[in-house]
């Protein structure tokens, strides 16, 4: 898994180079702006020398098809520090930038966003700060959401496998290649995910149950949530998507953490229980 994503990810650096810097001027010099209020939101967070990266994301979510309000949220060391000159051009434009109640790590993509729409049935739309995002990203996000409004809506999700009676390891889950949904469809946040109100609900009520389970990994806790609230996972294509990573940024390095060496497996056995198993095995 981390070989083929490393492959596909160099095939499209070149074109990444192109667009990045022309993503950060457009931060600074575009006529769009984000709304502040609407029924879906996007939410991301960023945090140190990856606020420069985040510029390019944010940016490329600006120049779509589809505009939606978005929240950034910072610890409060980079929220009380100077921000890039992009980030701070984005704001001018609409991006809401919140300062975290704590230091949620990968958590405080999400944490703050579910909390404060939480019971207003606003979906919620995920998003890395290292990612740009093609033009159609929301819409197409949306289109799919809509038409199965219960549902969790990815770009890119794995199924989850099994040794026996057992979860298999991280690496070894397999590529989905459908939009049927399925509790064993594991949500990848990497190239967005949509969330439905109920979801965001629920994820709220359990407050910061993460912390002794799996801090660094988001997709883990929110994936065992989808599991336990009765939320299945589809994807908006047969195939899975993956976006183009801002060059400079720690992406490759941090997935190599994760996956290669285990970070994943370690969390995931902390977080999904022996019911949690059993569910999966018993599902579709």
């Amino acid at each position: 898994m981390w070989i083929d994503y490393a492959a596909r990810q160099a095939l499209s650096s070149v074109g990444a180079f192109v667009r990045a810097p022309r993503l950060k001027f457009a931060a600074n010099a575009s006529s769009l702006s984000f709304p502040q209020e609407g029924d879906t939101v996007v939410s991301l967070t960023t945090h140190g020398d990856r606020m420069s990266a985040s510029v390019a994301s944010i940016a490329s979510l600006l120049m779509g098809t589809e505009l939606l309000p978005v929240f950034l949220w910072l610890d409060r060391v980079d929220f009380e520090s100077e921000w890039p000159e992009g980030l701070r051009g984005l704001v001018d434009r609409g991006l809401q930038v919140r300062c975290s109640d704590g230091a949620f790590g990968p958590h405080t993509k999400y944490f703050g966003t579910f909390a404060q729409f939480a019971g207003t049935d606003t979906r919620v739309i995920t998003v890395d700060d290292d990612m740009m995002y093609p033009r159609w990203f929301a819409q197409k996000l949306l289109n799919a959401s809509d038409a199965d409004p219960g549902l969790i809506v990815a770009y890119r999700a794995h199924e989850i496998t099994f040794r026996g009676d057992q979860l298999d390891l991280y690496r070894r889950w397999k590529a989905v290649y459908t939009t049927a949904p399925s509790h064993r469809h594991f949500a990848t946040g990497v190239s967005g995910v949509a969330y439905p109100p109920s979801m965001v609900e629920y994820v709220a009520r359990q407050g910061t149950g993460f912390i002794g389970h799996a801090p660094k990994a988001d997709d883990v806790w929110l994936n065992a949530c989808a599991l336990r609230s009765n939320h299945m996972v589809r994807q908006v294509f047969p195939h899975p998507r993956e976006f183009s990573i801002v060059p400079g940024s720690q992406r490759t390095a941090l997935v190599r953490g994760n996956l290669g060496g285990g970070g994943n497996d370690v969390q995931i056995a902390a977080t999904y229980t022996h019911e949690d198993v059993a569910r999966l095995l018993r599902a579709d």
